[in-house]
């Protein structure tokens, strides 16, 4: 026969009561909450739990778009990182920078044939806000000589450039450029070009620069002449000791071609594409294709007649300059360098070729 089970006594009932509504409220709350087993003396009045502390977010934020601007301050970013971020807009140092860098290479060859050929430049740009300097300075010599010929120069040239920009945008500046060039063989003793003008960028990055350029150009040019005028014909006329002979390099006096003007003023509107790109932390490629239209005097008469004895056909002026570079890091700051510049003169100096290019590999040491 089954007991029916005692009653418990009213102090025990009171007792377990709120027992029963504190072991609920920490059910509800997510505590944990125990009271030691067989009490028999009354607990004290419950009191109001403590909120539970926040939950710690463990959501991971998508690489290659959180950091990325970390990256490019650091001046790491490049466009093989997969940081999409960092090209939506330019990076803070952008507005500050300090490059100097120095080259120089070289051919020796002796015995047979005997020849000697140099490179040798630098390039300075500097960035504070808005303003922004750059220079550079190139320069070329060659000589050679055979067991029967003498040793003679075979290319000399110096080119020196200065730039001044103001940013007033982000992406535009006005500039001011100044141009020397020193080539006895195209025979010019001096060609100096002053280029104002707006440039225009589509990337301005640290490492990833792409812009274009549109503006004027004034150029002026002192010819490399013997002093004796002498006598030629200009447009099938006689001139009579108003002409000047070139005075170029291997060439003997009396057998250079004939000028009219010893120094020429031209004016052009001229156009720029240049590209700059940190291949990587080792690789670099710079890039620059410049065209350049004269507009007064638009036609050039001191040209070579098309065959001997023809009458000499006015030839419309047109100025292309291309170059191209590629740096690899060998160590630190010191990079092997491979340029190449290609300038093509559609209206040159009697007896000059139109084309002219030159290929260096080269040493550069990079100070900052």
């Amino acid at each position: 026969m089954r007991r029916r089970p005692r009653s418990l006594p009213p102090s025990v009932l009171w007792i377990a009561r709120p027992l029963r509504r504190s072991s609920a409220v920490a059910v509800l709350l997510g505590l944990a909450w125990s009271a030691p087993a067989g009490a028999q003396a009354p607990a004290a009045p419950p009191t109001e739990p403590a909120p539970p502390p926040a939950a710690k977010s463990t959501v991971e934020a998508p690489k290659g778009t959180v950091g990325g601007q970390a990256a490019a301050s650091a001046g790491a970013t490049n466009l093989d990182d997969s940081k999409f971020a960092t090209t939506s807009a330019p990076a803070p140092e952008v507005t500050h920078a300090t490059e100097l860098d120095i080259s120089a290479g070289g051919l020796f060859n002796s015995g047979n044939a005997r020849s000697v050929a140099m490179t040798a430049g630098g390039r300075f740009r500097l960035r504070r806000k808005i303003h922004e300097f750059s220079a550079g300075l190139v320069g070329n010599y060659g000589r050679a000589a055979t067991k029967t010929t003498p040793s003679q120069d075979t290319a000399t040239n110096v080119q020196g450039r200065v730039r001044y920009d103001v940013f007033f945008h982000p992406r535009v500046s006005a500039f001011a450029m100044l141009t020397a060039r020193f080539d006895p063989f195209l025979g010019l003793q001096a060609r100096v070009r002053v280029d104002p003008g707006l440039a225009f960028y589509a990337l301005q990055q640290p490492k990833h620069r792409l812009w274009g350029e549109v503006g004027y150009d004034f150029q002026h040019d002192t010819r490399r002449v013997h002093d004796q005028k002498q006598d030629c014909l200009v447009g099938g006329v006689l001139v009579v000791g108003g002409c000047h002979e070139l005075r170029i390099p291997n060439v003997p006096q009396g057998m250079g071609a004939r000028v009219v003007d010893r120094t020429l003023g031209v004016h052009s509107l001229r156009l720029f594409a240049g590209y700059v790109n940190q291949l990587s932390e080792l690789v670099s490629f710079t890039s620059g294709l410049e065209y350049i239209q004269p507009v007064a005097p638009l036609r050039s008469t001191d040209v070579d007649p098309p065959k001997p004895d023809a009458a000499v056909v006015a030839r419309t002026r047109m100025w292309i300059n291309w170059d191209a570079a590629v740096n690899l890091q060998v160590y630190k700051a010191l990079s092997f360098s491979t340029t190449f510049t290609l300038r093509y003169d559609n209206a040159p100096l009697p007896g000059i070729q139109r084309l002219d290019t030159i290929t260096a590999v080269s040493l550069l040491y990079k100070f900052f």
